[in-house]
């Protein structure tokens, strides 16, 4: 689903992997303070598929956090209504009674929505869970969620710069806008 808040524009620059690899060592730097500051241990880093797939391996090499627990929640047109539904929760596979510290990533951080749902099934999935948000670049940063320990981001966006349109080094230009992933053929296994 394209955020309606962007302008979609045929002049969308690209994030360097030089610029990719600064982010993510300002991200590892401040979780990394964090914890040692709070006392925390992350148990477990979650990545939020598909965006925080690859943020997620660069953080989890730059912090030494060795084990993986993805979520993927997928927006679907359902009777012309919009819907999620959860691909994936790979945390169901853990204890529900353990206080988990976990350390949920995302790539950008736009409408807040997939963070939401995501941060809701965790939520649901391991209550008693301690969570850290990570976003790459978030679109109005103060309006990511208050309901987690903490939450940090690399580039924040916002005023004239909240509808500045980039690609990741992974990403393909022409597949901006159209991507195969939204449509509903691609997500059923």
């Amino acid at each position: 689903m394209i955020d309606n808040n962007i302008k979609w524009s045929k002049r969308i620059s690209c994030l360097s992997h030089r610029k990719f690899n600064k982010y993510t060592h300002k991200l590892s730097r401040n979780i990394s303070q964090y914890c040692v500051e709070h006392n925390l241990k992350i148990d477990y880093i979650v990545p939020i598929l598909r965006s925080g797939a690859v943020p997620s391996v660069y953080i989890a090499n730059q912090l030494n956090i060795v084990k993986f627990a993805p979520i993927q929640p997928k927006w679907i047109s359902v009777d012309g209504k919009r819907e999620t539904m959860i691909l994936l929760n790979s945390l169901e596979l853990l204890d529900k009674e353990k206080e988990y510290t976990l350390l949920v990533v995302e790539g950008t951080f736009s409408s807040g929505e997939t963070i939401e749902v995501s941060l809701q099934e965790i939520n649901k999935t391991l209550p008693k869970a301690k969570i850290l948000l990570a976003c790459v670049v978030a679109r109005n940063p103060q309006t990511l969620p208050n309901d987690v320990e903490m939450s940090f981001y690399a580039k924040g966006l916002s005023g004239k710069n909240v509808g500045k349109l980039f690609i990741y080094p992974w990403e393909i230009k022409q597949e901006k806008e159209d991507h195969r992933d939204r449509k509903i053929e691609n997500i059923f296994f």
